[in-house]
């Protein structure tokens, strides 16, 4: 983060007040209440507190101030959103950080050079053939300047990039091969897409077949990439996700095609939340990108049957993982780009606003596979179907989909309900954490919580807490006392809008912040009340100490080693006595 001092953040949050710049977001009504925008709220949970500068969410737990209301809205970094609010209020700050030197850093500046050939290449008089290439695929110069393409020539580039760089570096990065002791380029005679990083680093390329006679040739793949190096793994990115990462964030969905053409397609319509898959499966490390984002999925694959393979194949993984997923459907092309060329933004529109959710996809998939005049084949589409409605969590929607097969059929609810199963298939950790929060919490836990907040609204719980217990048993809650404690220690005071600021940044410390509000809001305590969090959370650890010396007790077979052991549980109940 910019070398930024608390006195400047303080001064910019001074000059903008909350509820003015909310209000530029979201309405609020005459007390400062309004809908969450930052989950899926009904009824107004969210609520401004003008003489503390603050927001929170009583249903989902967000809270922060004025910086991270914008921060968290908009989907940008802290600094970002300090240096718009900064701009807001006319003061001027300095948010240029020192450059961090990286391993890879070489690595990058010779991949940008590469793009920064093939991007001139293309303007080029050797351009003028892929330009109307492009050109007669509609795609303009903006749209080219946008996506950065650019073209790689006859086995040119390597003698260039020789006089500055290595060749194992050249090599390394697949922009040149050894073929009998001489280097040849990578990518000739191709047009060239750059993959870029979430951090707009070029990572790889690839390079699309464009000449006439190339177009003929079956031997020649259609589209070549680069080989993964130690900066690029094609089952860790997304294409275009260097543009589409801040409008996924702002929006909270994300359009995910097939290809790089398809991508381009939908972005030059309108949908600049677009990417794809770098031609590989779709992979644990996308899914927790996803999960990361917390965003909707709407899916855009090839419409033909290897299409919608695929589609099922990441919904259900998607849909395992509690992510909402929805899928575009269109008749007669076969993607996305197709579509759009022949029939024209308002018709993909309307595709966009009809898409259908993925259990009636996958349902139609199913049946469209299957003789519905076969009784036999009827069976075998309807136990699918059951099979895919067990996967659901949602019980309403199982619901409606059990009447509409029961009607569709002419079975009754009943013989379906009975194949219905409770879902009991094995939880992730993130429907883990749901139940968890869903259901009470043990008494520990809700002593934990409610210590943390009630240090977070008062200074004295925090001198309290620091000298009567000083720890608690939760990773994550005792990482954030602890950082309740340093601020109060580097900056002699402790205010819960400035401690905002202090832990904007840390992805765990703000989740924390989000369990403590979600669960407690009571602000009023009493001194007994504390002292009983304190002995709860006192006994909880000498049981967990005793189950500890207890399991040692019951491995080993040595009687010394246990009468040893006996003693110390002994002296530990004693402890326990003395409160």
């Amino acid at each position: 983060m910019a070398n930024i001092s608390q006195e400047k953040i303080n001064e910019i949050k001074s000059a903008n007040n909350i509820v003015d710049v909310i209000k530029e977001y979201i309405s609020l009504d005459d007390k400062y209440k309004a809908v969450c925008p930052f989950h899926d709220d009904h009824s107004p949970s969210f609520s401004v507190h003008p003489e503390k500068q603050i927001y929170k969410c009583f249903s989902c737990g967000e809270s922060g101030n004025v910086i991270t209301f914008v921060q968290r809205y908009e989907g940008i970094s802290f600094v970002d959103a300090l240096k718009k609010l900064a701009d807001r209020a006319g003061i001027k700050i300095d948010i240029s950080t020192p450059k961090k030197s990286t391993a890879y850093d070489k690595y990058y500046e010779i991949n940008d050079t590469v793009l920064k050939y093939y991007k001139n290449n293309l303007l080029s008089s050797d351009g003028k053939e892929a330009m109307k290439y492009l050109s007669d695929r509609g795609l303009d110069k903006e749209l080219i300047n946008e996506f950065n393409i650019g073209l790689a020539g006859q086995n040119k580039l390597t003698d260039i990039l020789k006089k500055k760089y290595s060749e194992s570096d050249l090599i390394e990065l697949d922009i040149c091969k050894e073929v009998n002791s001489s280097l040849y380029d990578t990518f000739q005679n191709r047009i060239i897409f750059p993959i870029l990083d979430e951090n707009s680093k070029v990572i790889g390329f690839s390079g699309r077949k464009y000449l006439s006679d190339d177009l003929k040739d079956d031997k020649l793949s259609k589209y070549v990439n680069s080989k993964e190096t130690k900066i690029f793994r094609k089952s860790n990115i997304f294409y275009n996700i260097n543009n589409a990462l801040q409008v996924i964030k702002k929006s909270k969905e994300i359009i995910i095609c097939e290809g790089f053409m398809d991508v381009i397609r939908v972005s030059s319509v309108g949908y600049k939340n677009a990417v794809a898959l770098m031609g590989t499966a779709f992979t644990k490390d996308h899914l927790e990108k996803i999960l990361k984002l917390k965003c909707k999925v709407i899916l855009n694959l090839d419409q033909d049957n290897a299409g919608k393979i695929a589609t099922i194949s990441i919904g259900d993984e998607l849909v395992k993982n509690n992510v909402d997923v929805s899928v575009i459907v269109f008749d007669d092309y076969k993607d996305s780009d197709e579509f759009i060329v022949n029939k024209g933004k308002e018709e993909f529109d309307i595709s966009y606003k009809n898409r259908v959710s993925f259990i009636d996809f996958k349902l139609n998939y199913l049946k469209s596979n299957k003789n519905l005049k076969d009784s036999v084949e009827i069976s075998e589409y309807i136990n699918e179907a059951i099979e895919s409605l067990n996967k659901l969590d949602d019980d309403i929607l199982k619901e409606l989909k059990i009447k509409e097969i029961s009607n569709e059929f002419g079975i009754d609810e009943s013989v379906i309900k009975n194949k219905i199963t409770a879902s009991n298939k094995p939880q992730t950790k993130q429907e883990e954490v749901k139940v968890a929060r869903k259901t009470r919490y043990n008494k520990y836990d809700i002593s934990e919580i409610r210590i943390l907040y009630l240090m977070l609204h008062y200074d004295d719980v925090i001198l309290y807490f620091e000298n009567s217990l000083g720890y608690l048993i939760n990773d994550d809650r005792s990482a954030f006392a602890y950082k309740i404690l340093e601020f109060r220690n580097n900056y002699g005071y402790f205010d819960y809008g400035d401690f905002i600021d202090y832990i904007a940044e840390d992805e765990k410390l703000c989740e924390t912040l989000k369990e403590i509000n979600k669960y407690h809001n009571l602000e009023e305590y009493t001194e007994k009340e504390l002292d009983e969090y304190f002995d709860t959370i006192k006994q909880y650890t000498v049981k967990l100490r005793v189950e500890k010396l207890k399991s040692q007790m019951a491995s080993t077979l040595d009687v010394n080693k246990k009468i040893e052991i006996a003693k110390k549980i002994e002296n530990i109940n004693k402890e326990v006595l003395k409160w």
